[in-house]
């Protein structure tokens, strides 16, 4: 998980967001004689031991709220942009980007909106970039290459994953109009005329609009107008529940767990392959063992007062809700 990247350091190494030293526990230079042929230096060697930390403890973080995870992986399955079947054609328009935004409205738990493909519904033969937005920054996050065929609706895989952690998030799947007629496109089956501004709640979660906004200016909010249909753009796209990212959010918390688990998994290292692949190096193993020892109680009292410490979201749809009262009906 790349959210742990840095949570811990290491002298040669990357300083840590965290402030956290294994040094202070190992030193480098006391890994470089535990290195063997497999290692090109001991950064490779922590570097590993570190990962496998941050494996091990995410792996007892996420069992011990299992239990508070709803098992429901897939919240919405849906299609945003249908193709009008009378092939209606609009114009080009000049110096507008136009497409989709997708504002997922939920702010209490951690989402992920994955995209798995697009279509495009254009009178024109050629490249488009689909530009990937963020409309609440304007940051492009992402420019999707489509090859359009005159008259043809063009299937492209995306295969994008964006994540929206307890925060309203607002993203649009746009292109340049400019010189490209396209076919019209709803963005609802039946259309959308009762929406309010242009807003259509296509689930629980997420509502989306038809837009443009001129090429000159920031994608944002401000200078985006809604339009009348998607432009011969049309978005599948899946929200499911985050879990990942709320662990994530954990993170300054599990640095001390993650760190006497590194210092372990290196003693465990130095007493089982040291001597069998280095024969430069004798190390006092009755030593190695005792910290190794040391080390494991010191990372389980640190995990057992973490998860003590967390609390998991009770939003009912990713996590369970906790109850705070209950009825009791007492018998004459």
């Amino acid at each position: 998980m790349a959210c742990f990247d840095n949570v811990i350091s290491y002298k040669n190494g990357c300083e840590a967001s965290s402030g956290l030293l294994l040094d202070n526990l190992v030193q480098y230079g006391e890994v470089s004689k535990y290195v063997t042929e497999d290692y090109e230096d001991a950064s490779e060697l922590i570097d590993e031991k570190i990962q496998f930390a941050v494996k091990n403890v995410v792996e007892e973080m996420s069992g011990h709220f299992a239990s508070q995870y709803i098992p429901k992986t897939l919240l919405e399955n849906k299609r945003a942009g249908f193709f009008d079947e009378t092939q209606t054609e609009n114009a080009a328009a000049a110096n507008t980007r136009k497409g989709i935004e997708l504002e997922i409205c939920n702010r209490e738990s951690f989402y992920q909106l994955y995209v798995s493909f697009i279509e495009t519904y254009l009178n024109y033969t050629g490249s488009v970039s689909v530009l990937v937005i963020d409309t609440m920054t304007g940051e492009t996050l992402d420019t999707i290459t489509v090859t359009s065929v005159a008259g043809e609706i063009v299937q492209t895989y995306v295969d994008k994953t964006y994540t929206a952690e307890k925060r309203k998030r607002r993203i649009a799947f746009v292109y340049d109009a400019t010189g490209i007629p396209n076919y019209a496109t709803t963005l609802i089956g039946e259309g959308c005329t009762t929406c309010s501004k242009g807003l259509y709640n296509l689930s629980g979660f997420i509502t989306g609009r038809s837009i443009s906004v001129p090429t000159a200016s920031d994608p944002i909010l401000a200078n985006i107008d809604s339009a009348n249909d998607t432009a011969g753009l049309s978005i599948n796209f899946s929200l499911s529940c985050d879990n990942q990212n709320w662990l994530c959010s954990q993170r300054n918390l599990l640095g001390m767990p993650i760190l006497y688990r590194t210092a372990e998994l290196i003693m465990e290292f130095s007493i089982f392959n040291t001597d069998r692949f280095n024969s430069k190096t004798a190390i006092n193993k009755k030593e190695n063992e005792e910290r190794m020892m040391k080390y494991h109680e010191d990372y389980e009292k640190q995990m057992s007062m973490t998860l003590k410490n967390i609390s998991a979201p009770s939003d009912g749809v990713c996590f369970t809700c906790r109850k705070t009262r209950k009825s009791v009906t007492s018998l004459p």
